[in-house]
């Protein structure tokens, strides 16, 4: 296994490189390029880590990266702009419960031309060297420390150092909706998108980069304990870095959850809710949920409005789209998209493609491709 420190790190020598079969031994730092004093530890742990129990894809051609790449994380355009006889692409891959970590480098100056990321969000820790993204119009760069954070459905451009290495966390955007809908009380409308990225200094930068020190050492506890992870503490420390990102970091619903926690709702409210998730692939009326709650139609309109802000039937319609991606998710040979959508109410098999890629971030075909 080939130590992380490896792409870390840039030689103290200032003259031309030699070539890579003789190039001289590689340290940790140099002084021009020290990071800040609170990432030595962070830096340390990540060698130590992803050195003692990372699997490790290693590829000396760019193409060969590129596809290796594409294979974990998303479709992107690699371009070489240092020199070919310096790339040498290393990425060490570490599972975290349901997080995945990733030690990445390139040896050499390259740019990511990169797809929007599928059903998950990449936050990506900048561990030495530089880096610099153009994502919705906008231009972040910088050096140690800097955070960057590619949400669902978001193309972004990126251009590396040659000393650039950074630890990419990957978190399933399933899992971040979960906790944002366990936040608000409510399921979340549409993909979880992030700002884009978080300068070195900022409170959250700092509380994300603590955040991240103390998941490296859970992961690993020395050679002297060779004990895995306590399940139920690392379960902990991912519910701290969920919230850490849903409530320190700026995304389209933290509007929502610095909202004041609403009343909790009327008892006709909470009838009409559990008779919709109960019946949600019949053909409901607002008449029909109103009787089964027990109230007029107006009651339950205003009952909504007031605790949910929301309509019943918008309610009914997401419990419809929740129900049909779960069926997409278990769809065998046999199933359709369209037989999907008919059996949960939907019958233009145009506006519930809109409308579950709205919510969902990708199109119900994909979903259904990932459980094939």
């Amino acid at each position: 296994m080939v130590y992380i420190a490896n792409i870390l790190t840039i030689s103290l020598d200032a003259a031309p490189h030699p070539e890579p079969s003789r190039r001289p031994p590689m340290l940790l730092s140099t002084p021009a390029s020290r990071p800040p004093t609170a990432f030595a530890s962070l830096r340390q742990a990540a060698d130590t880590l992803f050195h003692r129990d990372s699997h490790t894809i290693r590829c000396r051609q760019p193409d060969e990266a590129s596809a290796q790449l594409r294979s974990v994380y998303s479709h992107h355009h690699l371009r070489l702009l240092g020199t070919q006889a310096h790339f040498d692409m290393r990425l060490h891959l570490v599972r975290a419960g349901r997080l995945e970590l990733g030690a990445l480098g390139f040896g050499t100056e390259v740019e990511l031309k990169q797809q929007p990321p599928g059903r998950f969000t990449l936050v990506t820790t900048q561990l030495s060297g530089h880096s610099e993204i153009h994502t919705r119009g906008e231009r972040h760069g910088g050096g140690a420390g800097m955070v960057v954070l590619d949400s669902a459905g978001q193309a972004v451009n990126k251009r590396f150092s040659a000393d650039s290495c950074r630890i990419n966390l990957r978190v399933d955007q399933a899992v971040l909706e979960s906790k944002c809908a366990e936040l608000l009380g409510r399921d979340v409308g549409g993909a979880l998108v992030f700002h884009p990225a978080l300068p070195a200094g900022t409170p959250a930068q700092l509380r994300w980069t603590a955040w991240l020190q103390m998941l490296l050492g859970c992961l690993d506890r020395g050679e002297a304990d060779t004990r895995p992870c306590n399940p139920l503490l690392l379960r902990q420390i991912e519910e701290a870095g969920l919230l850490l990102l849903l409530t320190e970091i700026p995304h389209n619903r933290s509007a929502l959850l610095a909202t004041p926690e609403p009343e909790i709702a009327p008892r006709h409210v909470r009838r009409a809710e559990e008779f919709i998730r109960s019946h949600a692939a019949e053909a409901l009326t607002l008449g029909d949920i109103a009787a089964a709650a027990g109230v007029s139609i107006r009651a339950l309109t205003d009952g909504f409005r007031r605790a949910r802000n929301t309509t019943p039937m918008i309610f009914l319609r997401e419990q419809r789209l929740l129900g049909a991606r779960a069926e997409l998710q278990q769809a065998d040979a046999v199933d359709t998209v369209t037989a999907i959508a008919l059996r949960w109410g939907f019958g233009n098999p145009g506006r519930f493609a809109a409308d579950y890629r709205r919510r969902f971030g990708e199109s119900p075909s994909a979903t259904m491709r990932r459980a094939a």
